[in-house]
């Protein structure tokens, strides 16, 4: 039985033959204005490659990203070679190896170093940015003055004569520590109050802090643990406000958050 086809089917078939007639002839026409071009930058990529093939295997992407700067701020009593011996960091080491944690955990090894930071570049650089260490306390150990930083380091290099900072009494090496914390609190809050502190040294028994200062004559006791700057404050508003009734006193305790001590008066002062 034959099939019959409509005109518009015919129609629509033609149309379709014409329209990629002429999609072949757009490529056609195009290929000979600009496809030669393609062509040829194909073709000399390719003679490139192929001439080069020794040149393209010496290249390694691993030496891209190698060590070629490192910039180092902040430092003055510390060399360049001697921060990055510690560091130990080498030009022409790959980046990949080199890793901050690490670098910054290796300079805080040095006694002269308070605080390092360090940001290791994506291709080439590493900057290292170091806060140096200041004496803090000294005290006199084996008939010589040695000093100590806000980490309780001891700094070798002012070991040989006696400064102007508070004398630390050691009586065991576990007091470095707090005393140094204590001082460095103490030296942000009020640098002047800190510079009127004349000796210092743990007391285990009454779990306290011992402070003797320049411009008074009685100790001060200040909390062991947990101390917060208002002891610091307190102290100044006592001292400057009660000038007249603090004379006879031998003893101010302020280990107490709020109140204070004065012995041998058995008047609570808040």
């Amino acid at each position: 039985m034959a099939r019959r086809v409509g005109y518009n089917a015919i129609l629509k078939k033609q149309r379709r033959r014409e329209s990629q007639k002429k999609a072949v002839s757009n490529v056609w026409n195009w290929s000979k204005k600009k496809g030669w071009k393609i062509f040829l930058v194909v073709a000399i990529l390719s003679a490139l490659a192929w001439f080069g093939r020794p040149f393209i295997r010496k290249i390694s992407p691993t030496e891209w990203r190698t060590l070629k700067e490192i910039e180092i701020t902040g430092n003055q009593m510390l060399t360049w070679g001697e921060i990055l011996q510690v560091a130990g960091l080498e030009m022409g080491m790959p980046m990949s190896e080199i890793q901050a944690d690490s670098v910054q955990k290796n300079l805080l090894s040095l006694p002269l170093l308070q605080n390092a930071q360090v940001n290791v570049g994506i291709f080439r650089k590493v900057e290292i940015v170091v806060e140096e260490a200041t004496p803090l306390m000294q005290s006199l150990e084996n008939g010589q003055w040695k000093a100590y930083s806000e980490r309780g380091l001891p700094l070798p290099t002012f070991a040989s004569a006696r400064l102007n900072f508070p004398v630390a009494t050691i009586k065991k090496e576990r007091d470095i520590k707090p005393l140094a914390t204590f001082l460095g609190i103490m030296r942000n809050f009020d640098e002047e109050l800190y510079r009127e502190v004349s000796q210092i040294a743990v007391d285990e028994k009454n779990h306290a802090i011992d402070v003797f200062f320049r411009n008074v004559r009685f100790k001060v006791l200040f909390p062991l643990d947990n101390l917060s700057e208002d002891a610091f404050a307190n102290y100044r508003l006592l001292v400057d406000g009660l000038s007249t009734e603090m004379k006879n006193i031998k003893l101010l305790d302020l280990r107490f958050t709020g109140f204070a001590y004065a012995s041998p008066s058995s008047q609570e002062v808040k």
